[in-house]
């Protein structure tokens, strides 16, 4: 991995208040194979650190995150199997743990979203416990355009945000 490959989320700490940003502004935050490890090792990283008092998770740039680098990520198949295997009787994948794994921090995650907050970023906001956007971000899942159903954590964080008839007709429409 390459040293701009390890920057793509930097955390600095001060005062028991983390701050994760997304550091891909090139690319609007989208996420590559290294932006899913980073985010996945920044989580497990903060849920471990009991100094932490509280996260706040942003991007860098222009954008929050757009999501799925589809065209980078689809350069190697083998991705596609790196994000969608569940290794031993885990509950989730690492496309999900993205923003799964937020809900396991014991300290209160916000994420603040400006910009873009499409498919893969606004699933990871979903798996914050706070969030405040600005009032230029756009929110998109486009996989419904496609038949698909968005699934790097969405299906279980947005029921748990509003009544379940409306989780699933933003989920199916």
């Amino acid at each position: 991995m390459s040293a701009r490959e390890s920057e793509r989320v930097l955390i600095t700490i001060e005062d028991g208040i983390a701050i994760v940003t997304l550091n891909r502004p090139e690319k609007y935050n989208g996420l590559d194979m290294p932006m899913f490890e980073a985010i996945t090792r920044a989580a497990k990283t903060l849920k471990k650190d009991r100094s932490v008092r509280a996260i706040i998770l942003n991007g860098a740039g222009d954008a929050f995150c757009s999501g799925l680098d589809v065209k980078t990520v689809s350069k190697n198949p083998v991705n596609f199997l790196k994000l969608l295997v569940k290794p031993g009787r885990r509950i989730s994948n690492l496309a999900q743990d993205v923003g799964y794994l937020w809900r396991d921090v014991p300290a209160p995650v916000i994420a603040v979203t400006h910009g873009y907050c499409f498919g893969g970023g606004f699933q990871i906001a979903l798996g914050a416990d706070f969030r405040f956007s600005t009032t230029d971000c756009t929110f998109s899942i486009m996989e419904s355009k496609w038949g698909l159903i968005p699934d790097m954590s969405l299906t279980v964080t947005l029921r748990e945000l509003v009544p379940i008839d409306l989780a699933k007709e933003l989920t199916m429409t």
